[in-house]
């Protein structure tokens, strides 16, 4: 009863394990994206560094890799997401959460737009992207 119990264990851990976005679907790689998010001073409603999140897609897709977004400073969240495909042409955007507003309500504009891209084999591209309430 004991063994049945462990295995039924190691096989639902190792299911959820495998279940989320680029590993289920067999498309994880070792391709990863690395970028800065600059941030007016002032005149944003919220903190941007946890209202902001890099959705990385190919074609259609649902969102592939592991993001992160981390405060850094002189008004800059950086941000990385690792576990891409590689050889794949990707679709790199910055997603704002709705909640967070400019002074005047307005929702902040975003630069550049989805940037399409085709990263290497262990390769990192750069991107950077910027935030402005006008």
């Amino acid at each position: 009863m004991l063994r049945i119990a462990v295995a039924a264990l190691v096989v639902a851990a190792t299911g959820c394990a495998s279940s989320s976005g680029a590993a289920a679907a067999g498309r994880a790689g070792n391709a990863t994206v690395t970028g800065s998010v600059a941030y007016p001073a002032t005149g944003l409603q919220g903190d941007p560094c946890s209202a902001v999140r890099v959705k990385v897609t190919e074609n259609n897709s649902p969102a592939l890799g592991w993001g992160e977004v981390k405060q850094s400073r002189n008004n800059r969240c950086s941000f990385n997401v690792s576990g891409l495909p590689e050889d794949k042409d990707l679709n790199v955007e910055l997603v704002v959460d709705a909640g967070l507003k400019c002074a005047n309500g307005a929702a902040p504009t975003v630069t550049p737009g989805p940037t399409k891209m085709k990263i290497a084999k262990f390769a990192a591209p750069v991107v950077s992207f910027k935030l402005a309430c006008e």
